[in-house]
């Protein structure tokens, strides 16, 4: 990226404030001299956008007119989002507040809202029970508690977002204002409410940036494969893997304008360092935040991000397919045989297709000439598919990109 005089004395500032401290580092994966590349596509780096989606529930501390602004500014912004999202064909992790769901709900004969559920053995942001706000009417009488129908217009887009969690009820996962029970019924309730639209959680950002990580256990058994992590002295590092197979991805930025300086150097200036450090990106907001922050910063820094994508430097994706590639990698193991006429490559994986998805993983393939063809093998099928010869850095025109599923059990390159 081309940089002015301002731009460099902007890194600098960002150097010295200590914002490119460096998080882990990918390790290799190679076998013989086959390897399985740090992202998909052997990018750089990788890129995820997440956004904190919650309407009203949010912001039940504030005053009432201030609280239904909320409400309005997300309904109104969450099709500008999407336009600017599909333009680019952008897809993004909805982390969305369970009961937004919900077209309606009652109160319980006790009066109280959702009698069922479990309330917070702590509550700092006001007085009264944990559901007092909630309206028990309906989207079309209170339209900042409820969304099913914004949910539908983000799971009909052309481009494949992720609709992932916020809790049902937007509590804070904090030691003192939560316990097991409350994290576990939270997250079983939004994954019922979730399942008449299709969909199943498996991203989860904490409310509040109140890391939870105390629960990554119990996340881990309810199928979560990753989750936004807050750190205060990394912004960039390689997703970091719990024991239980929860990822840790490193918050990176949120939309807001700069401080004397243009909000899109920041970004581009971090995507930089993003891919000098094969580290993922990772940049959030609130549908909430004024309009003109999505028709300025967001649009402007969307279209960077595209345009690095299209050039093949960065891999965008969602929250949940980055931990599901990362895994992949982590379980997956070659076994490279070579002779005269091809090289066979045999994928033994434990990889969890279940809780994580499917995906593929990218290998880089080493050879002096262009293969004849490649073929996939898999339960007793086989079919070609395509390589690419890399292009760019020290390995240009001597590698072989070749992206195979996670499920694959055999590869082979014709030659």
């Amino acid at each position: 990226m081309n940089e002015g005089i301002a731009d460099v004395l902007l890194r600098t500032a960002f150097a010295l404030k200590g914002d490119f401290s460096r998080g882990i580092r990918p390790s290799k994966k190679l076998f013989d001299d086959v390897e399985i590349t740090a992202f998909f596509g052997a990018a750089r780096g990788a890129v995820t956008i997440s956004a904190d989606f919650e309407l009203e529930w949010a912001f039940r501390g504030l005053k009432l007119e201030e609280q239904k602004l909320m409400g309005v500014r997300s309904r109104r912004n969450v099709p500008i989002v999407l336009e600017i999202l599909a333009e680019q064909s952008i897809p993004i992790t909805w982390a969305t507040v369970g009961h937004l769901f919900l077209e309606s709900c009652e109160r319980g004969q006790c009066g109280l809202a959702h009698p069922e559920m479990p309330r917070p053995p702590r509550n700092p942001h006001w007085r009264g029970d944990w559901y007092m706000h909630d309206p028990c009417t309906n989207v079309d009488e209170d339209p900042g508690w409820y969304a099913p129908d914004l949910i539908e217009l983000i799971d009909s887009s052309e481009v494949r977002h992720e609709i992932g969690t916020h809790s049902f009820s937007h509590i804070d996962f904090s030691k003192q204002c939560s316990n097991e029970l409350l994290v576990r019924r939270e997250l079983e309730e939004s994954s019922k409410v979730m399942e008449p639209f299709g969909l199943r959680p498996r991203s989860l950002v904490y409310p509040r940036n109140s890391m939870g990580h105390q629960y990554l256990e119990l996340l881990g058994d309810l199928n979560i494969t990753s989750v936004r992590h807050r750190d205060t002295a990394i912004r960039l590092s390689y997703p970091e893997r719990s024991e239980c197979g929860v990822y840790k991805l490193y918050e990176s930025m949120n939309l807001r304008k700069g401080n004397g300086y243009k909000y899109l150097s920041k970004a581009k200036i971090f995507l930089d360092e993003a891919m000098n450090c094969e580290a993922a990106y990772h940049f959030w907001f609130h549908p909430s935040d004024p309009t003109e922050l999505f028709e300025n910063e967001f649009h402007d820094i969307v279209c960077c991000i595209a345009a690095l994508r299209n050039r093949g430097e960065i891999w965008v994706a969602t929250m949940s397919e980055i931990a599901a590639y990362c895994e992949a990698r982590q379980k997956i193991k070659l076994d490279v045989c070579r002779n005269g006429k091809s090289i066979k490559i045999r994928v033994d994986s434990s990889y969890d297709a279940v809780r994580f998805g499917n995906t593929d993983v990218t290998l880089r393939v080493p050879l002096s000439h262009l293969p004849k063809r490649c073929l996939v093998r898999s339960g007793g099928e086989e079919k070609t598919i395509d390589g690419n010869a890399e292009t760019g850095g020290a390995c240009e025109g001597r590698t072989l990109l070749i992206n195979v599923p996670a499920s694959a059990e055999e590869l082979e390159v014709v030659l």
